[in-house]
């Protein structure tokens, strides 16, 4: 039986304190180090991937759901937030940092046992740039001698750069004047037969995206030609966000798409020319084709642990958490 909240929330209290208990108790049943909620079942297998890499000799118990005040199952980063007061080391949530990180929301760090992917979401990790090369050649078997991932995805954040200063401007001012769904919609390139996304680094696509924020950041200049965006720039530069890296603080969900694409046409490609070049055998093509389909899962299996500061920021918070092994 679930009880309903009354107006001075007291049943809501009763609820999810009642439950952190339950859940830390389940545990220990279960001979578990600590039940982690994460916000969705896709996030299960990034944690599950980060904690047994910096914690090999913990087990834990990850849910991707619970039941909410009214006794619903219930998931997303609302729900796992509703145990914010009842967290303990027994029980602790793991969420996508959205912007909390950069707009600095208040106790939402590892001293009241919230982990966080320090990125925008925990798909920015897996697109970090110096793991795709190698991504291209797991998923070909081929060397990947076409493309040059982290010049692209340097060239892409330093092409977002100023207009993202000017979104998270008005994060802090007025988030109606350029919403997040106004800005997300620059976060994708054009792919076509004319100028594949393979060829010249993406240069066609990044020169059209270029002239898209160019003329949306001038307009916004003569808009609010009061705006102090250096104070922006140096209050974000703090919090490790810099002209070449801004891919990895963008919504995560439409840079994996991007870089998806990105990278099963970079796949074909070095298939194309490996059988223009006869460097395969025909059977060998073939079995490569077939075997293209496992780029996701190559994919999010690229964690480069130590390489850049997020993840050297969730290393640091699991240590203080958890202890080291």
């Amino acid at each position: 039986m679930f009880v309903r909240e009354n107006k001075n929330g007291v049943d809501r209290k009763i609820h999810f304190s009642g439950a952190a208990r339950r859940f830390a108790l389940d545990a220990k049943m279960l001979r578990c180090r600590a039940t982690v909620h994460v916000e969705n079942k896709d996030d299960v297998a990034f944690w599950k991937q980060i904690l047994k890499h910096f914690r090999p000799n913990d087990r834990f118990h990850f849910i991707s759901g619970s039941r909410n005040e009214y006794g619903r199952e219930t998931s997303g980063v609302t729900q796992c937030l509703k145990y914010f007061p009842f967290l303990s080391p027994d029980f602790f949530i793991c969420i996508d940092s959205d912007y909390r990180y950069l707009l600095r929301e208040s106790r939402m760090d590892v001293r009241h046992f919230v982990l966080q992917t320090y990125t925008y979401s925990f798909e920015n990790h897996h697109c970090f740039a110096d793991g795709l090369h190698d991504v291209c050649c797991r998923v070909t078997h081929l060397e990947n001698t076409i493309f040059d991932f982290p010049a692209f995805l340097k060239r892409f954040s330093n092409i977002l750069y100023e207009l993202f200063i000017w979104h998270l401007y008005f994060q802090n001012a007025e988030p109606s004047r350029f919403n997040q769904y106004a800005f997300d919609s620059y976060i994708g390139l054009t792919n076509s037969k004319a100028h594949p996304l393979a060829c010249d680094n993406a240069e066609k696509a990044l020169e059209e995206l270029r002239h898209r924020v160019e003329w949306k950041v001038q307009h916004l200049q003569q808009n609010y030609p009061n705006a102090d965006l250096e104070t922006v720039k140096q209050r974000y530069l703090k919090l490790g966000v810099t002209p070449d890296n801004v891919y990895l603080f963008v919504r995560g969900h439409n840079l994996y798409d991007m870089v998806s694409l990105v990278c099963k046409e970079v796949c074909k490609a070095i298939l194309r020319a490996a059988k223009m070049n006869r460097t395969v055998t025909r059977e060998m093509i073939c079995e490569l084709y077939r075997n293209r389909n496992n780029l996701d899962v190559q994919l999010r299996q690229n964690i480069r642990y130590g390489a850049y500061l997020p993840i050297r920021k969730i290393e640091e918070d699991v240590y203080r958490l958890l202890g080291k092994n």
